[in-house]
């Protein structure tokens, strides 16, 4: 009987639920940021341009995929360019619209890895010349095992694409009221009791 009462303890205080979290930097004011500036406006996530170190926020026209501002990685013609996010905590669902204006056909790829750098699932997407637009690519785990994703875009430009609407899914532990663990306790202590008096 003390091992019920201990696994049901263990299981109501354990129990959480998932949200996502989305940023779509409309709150932003468009600017450029370093990224130590970029990243103090938001948590859970820290965000890195592997060619430079700087994020350039600004209104776009891109439509209907995108929500008013959207990021430019500043600067973004070195080849290989691709913007790093890496999770305070590991998380199991990840994405992110890209796109562009019509100068050029671009790959838009989007990886998932775990903290051992192993790509666990990626995303991909031909966003054609004449596009006006992009794509919202998404990867998603079974398990809360990604650690970190690149997202980016090759073409003539290299990585000349906008990112906006990031969005990824955080467990949070939901805390159970006193009162209610102090019921389950007294009904399992009582349980006991009722056992013990019919031996």
């Amino acid at each position: 009987m003390k091992r019920l009462i201990m696994v049901s303890l263990v299981l109501l205080l354990s129990s959480g639920s998932a949200f996502a979290t989305t940023y779509d930097f409309n709150a932003v004011t468009s600017n450029t940021y370093n990224e130590t500036q970029f990243n103090a406006l938001f948590s859970g996530v820290a965000f890195d341009n592997s060619g430079g170190d700087s994020f350039n926020v600004s209104t776009v026209t891109l439509q209907p995929d995108f929500s008013g501002n959207a990021v430019l990685n500043s600067p973004y013609t070195d080849a290989g360019n691709r913007t790093i996010a890496t999770f305070v905590t590991l998380t199991n669902f990840v994405s992110v619209t890209m796109g562009d204006y019509d100068s050029d056909v671009d790959n838009l790829y989007l990886n998932a890895y775990d903290n051992l750098n192993n790509l666990i699932t990626s995303d991909f997407f031909l966003n054609p010349a004449a596009s006006y637009a992009g794509k919202t690519l998404s990867v998603l785990s079974p398990s809360w095992n990604i650690a970190r994703v690149e997202f980016y875009g090759v073409g003539v430009n290299n990585n000349s694409v906008y990112w906006d609407n990031f969005t990824f899914n955080e467990e949070s532990a939901q805390v159970p009221e006193p009162a209610s663990i102090l019921l389950i306790v007294l009904g399992l202590v009582g349980l006991a009791g009722f056992r013990r008096c019919r031996k």
